[in-house]
């Protein structure tokens, strides 16, 4: 009974959590190279940049604390 209060159980499953860590690792990763190596203008690349990084450290760090990360709760918008 327990468990059908505990609306987080889906975000601590291993298979979740290494996926959502990879994913986040991944935006990091985009977000670093978008800043240095965009086409855009200086403030759109280094803004979108951050935001990309900003969202790939969340979901990392969502990942290892089993929570939910933003991205997830802006997935419906998109």
């Amino acid at each position: 009974m327990a468990q059908d209060q505990d609306i987080n159980r889906y975000y601590r499953g291993p298979i979740y959590r290494v996926l959502s860590g990879l994913f986040g690792v991944f935006l990091i990763a985009i977000g670093i190279y978008a800043i240095f190596f965009g086409v855009v203008g200086v403030l759109m690349r280094v803004s979108l940049g951050l935001l990309i990084t900003l969202l790939g450290i969340d979901a990392l760090w969502s990942a290892l604390r089993s929570k939910q990360a933003w991205i997830t709760r802006l997935g419906p918008f998109i």
